[in-house]
C-alpha cells in the first residue's frame, strides 16, 4: 500500500514504493527522491508483519542530549501503547495525533530517571502543565506511536518535541485564565506546520539530513 507521499519531498503523484520494504515505509516519486533519503529510510525499510507499527522509543535523561534520546522502534500490535496510553494534547490539537506510554507511570517498572522530552509531550492545553501523575513519577524510557499506526520518524518526533518546548516558552496562566490557552492562541495544524517547515530549513541549512517531508 502507498504511503500516499513522497517520503522525501511530499508529492503525491507518480509514486512508486520501495521495494525493499513494499511500501510499507517508504514511497518516492522519483529514483532520485528515493536515493537522497535511503540514509534516513535504511533504519525502517523492512517489510511490516499483520499489525507492526513504527514507533518512537524515547530513552529517560541519562541519555542526554536528547537528539540522542529518540530511537526507531518496531511494535507488536499487542504492545500496550495501543491500549493504556495516552493521547498527546497539543499534537492531537494539531492533527497529528499520538500516543505516549511510560514503562514506570503504565508499566509499573521502576524508573532510573525523568524523561523531560516525554514530559513536554504529555504537557496540557490549559495551562501547559503534565498531568500530577507524570511529574509525580519519572516516567522513564516512554514509547510513543501515531494513533493512526502510521510510520513515526525519529525527524518528526524532534520537529514534535522542539514546538512543544516553543509552546512552554509562550506559557502563561494569564492567557488560559483569558480563554485563549497556555499558549496565547488556539492550536491548529497550521501552526504546527509552519513551525515544521522553519524548523527544516534550518536543520537543513546546517546539513543535517531526514529534514525533508513532514506527514
Amino acid at each position: 500500500m502507498l504511503l500516499g507521499h513522497c517520503s522525501k519531498c511530499g508529492k503525491t503523484e507518480g509514486l512508486m514504493n520501495c521495494s525493499r520494504c513494499h511500501g510499507a515505509t517508504g514511497a518516492y516519486c522519483s529514483k532520485e527522491c528515493q536515493a537522497a533519503h535511503w540514509k534516513i529510510h535504511k533504519p525502517v525499510c523492512k517489510p511490516l508483519e499483520a499489525g507492526e507499527v513504527w514507533g518512537i522509543k524515547i530513552l529517560d535523561n541519562r541519555y542526554q542530549p536528547w537528539s540522542r534520546q529518540f530511537q526507531h522502534v518496531l511494535l507488536e500490535p499487542s504492545h500496550p501503547v495501543f491500549t493504556q496510553g495516552e493521547l498527546c494534547p497539543v499534537t492531537a490539537e494539531c492533527g497529528f495525533p499520538l500516543l505516549i506510554w511510560s514503562e514506570a507511570i503504565h508499566g509499573g517498572l521502576p524508573a532510573m530517571e525523568n524523561n523531560q522530552p516525554a514530559v513536554y509531550l504529555r504537557i496540557e492545553l490549559d495551562d501547559g502543565f503534565a498531568p500530577f501523575h507524570w511529574q509525580r513519577t519519572d516516567p522513564g524510557t516512554c514509547i510513543v506511536v501515531r494513533q493512526d499506526r502510521k510510520l513515526l520518524t525519529k525527524e518528526a518526533i524532534e520537529i514534535v518535541y522542539n514546538f512543544h518546548s516553543y509552546l512552554l516558552d509562550r506559557a502563561d496562566p494569564e492567557n488560559a485564565e483569558s480563554g485563549h490557552g497556555a499558549f496565547g492562541q488556539p492550536l491548529n495544524p497550521e501552526w504546527l506546520r509552519s513551525f515544521a517547515d522553519d524548523y527544516r530549513e534550518d536543520e537543513t541549512s546546517r546539513g543535517r539530513k531526514g529534514f525533508d517531508f513532514f506527514p
